[in-house]
């Protein structure tokens, strides 16, 4: 098993892993559609084209089995989407209905959205584990602990003094693993499906 950094051809690899590994939560918005796999390759083209070196994937035997994306600054994401016209284009084939999302589940995915705003805004400016993800199949073999270890390495190495996630407080092992690399539960937040935690690491 081999992390090296993610390129715009690993999109539809790195969004599969994240649908899998994510199931139940996307299910909780909409069925997992081809249109919401389409959905998905346009996000993490977005998130590979932004942070760049900030986006790793696992890979074993040519197969990418996992992913993590460390985002140096989330303000970033939001200027690149407006930007680079990455809002439009989304927003044009959502009424084009090339995503197949009807209004009420887009409606749903957008005021979800609300909270995670609201965790941005209460909460000091830092960096930000944005999404690490590991294919089911592959649970268990280090390859989560793997990925944090070199995503904080590059942290490190851009002189970044904190770092922020939300994590379910029922993830007890991702809870624990997060734990075991410095961060700490700094407060809790909610969206549509329950509760998050929120944990920094300041180095």
């Amino acid at each position: 098993m081999r992390i090296r950094t993610a390129a715009l051809k690993d999109v539809e690899a790195v969004a599969e892993v994240f649908l899998r590994a994510f199931e139940g939560s996307i299910r909780f918005f909409t069925p997992v559609t081809s249109g919401i796999k389409r959905a998905f390759f346009d996000f993490f083209s977005l998130l590979i084209f932004t942070f760049r070196e900030g986006v790793m994937v696992a890979e074993e035997e040519n197969k990418i089995i996992g992913y993590i994306v460390m985002a140096d600054n989330v303000k970033r994401l939001w200027k690149e989407a407006v930007l680079s016209g990455f809002i439009f284009k989304v927003i044009g084939k959502y009424f084009k209905g090339e995503y197949g999302i009807n209004f009420k589940d887009a409606l749903k995915i957008v005021f979800n959205k609300v909270f995670f705003l609201k965790f941005e805004v209460i909460t000091s400016p830092s960096a930000q584990l944005l999404s690490i993800g590991v294919l089911p199949e592959h649970h268990g073999k280090g390859i989560g602990r793997a990925l944090l270890e070199k995503g904080m390495e590059y942290i490190r190495k851009k002189g970044i003094k904190r770092v922020k996630l939300e994590v379910r407080p029922e993830n007890t092992s991702a809870v624990k693993l997060y734990k075991s690399f410095g961060f700490k539960v700094k407060g809790r937040t909610r969206d549509l499906q329950g509760e998050w935690l929120i944990m920094v690491w300041e180095g």
